[in-house]
């Protein structure tokens, strides 16, 4: 009878200990729902307002070129920078932090490439220039920074050795071709 009843206490105490597993992944489980619903519910305001905050930044940056401001105008600038500035810091409280990117590697999950200018004295794919601030949530990014990347100068098919009459030596079909383009005549799988 006492081993009956110590099978049947074993037995009780692995339900009780299944159940308090169970509980704490339930527990776990909802926590993390609970934030990544709450990223999501930020993530969807910031995409709404960072068209205002883009403009917002777009007129200060018109004003603040302005040669002759007025005192009154000066006033209204000033109370526009505070609010660009408040805006910004309810942002941060958020969690949202702009993703880094003039001098820094151009980083195809954090930049957009829109533009590229040839360098010799850069460092290839070196972000040059932001054209539109990018922003992210912790790993998530909220969109994408648009930059402007160097380039090494690509030798001209024209820098090629040239022949009795000046022009360049003719070369074989697709010779002219980079890694990943197709000629004319190819059609891409892509």
């Amino acid at each position: 009878r006492i081993a009956g009843l110590r099978a049947e206490r074993n037995e009780i105490q692995e339900k009780s200990d299944r159940r308090l597993k169970d509980f704490e992944n339930y527990k776990y489980r909802m926590d993390r729902e609970r934030r990544g619903s709450f990223i999501d519910q930020i993530s969807n305001l910031a995409s709404q307002m960072l068209p205002v905050l883009d403009n917002l930044d777009r007129a200060l940056d018109s004003a603040d070129k302005l040669d002759k401001k007025s005192a009154d105008f000066q006033q209204f600038f000033d109370g526009i920078v505070l609010v660009n500035q408040q805006v910004n810091e309810v942002f941060a409280g958020m969690g949202f932090t702009s993703i880094a990117t003039v001098g820094e590697i151009f980083d195809p999950n954090f930049h957009e490439a829109v533009a590229a200018e040839e360098r010799d004295d850069m460092p290839h794919n070196t972000v040059l220039e932001e054209m539109l601030r990018g922003y992210r949530i912790g790993n998530r990014v909220i969109r994408h920074s648009m930059v402007k990347v160097t380039s090494q100068p690509q030798a001209s098919r024209f820098d090629r050795p040239s022949t009795e009459d000046g022009l360049p030596e003719p070369t074989p079909a697709g010779d002219d071709l980079d890694a990943g383009e197709t000629s004319s005549h190819e059609v891409s799988t892509e």
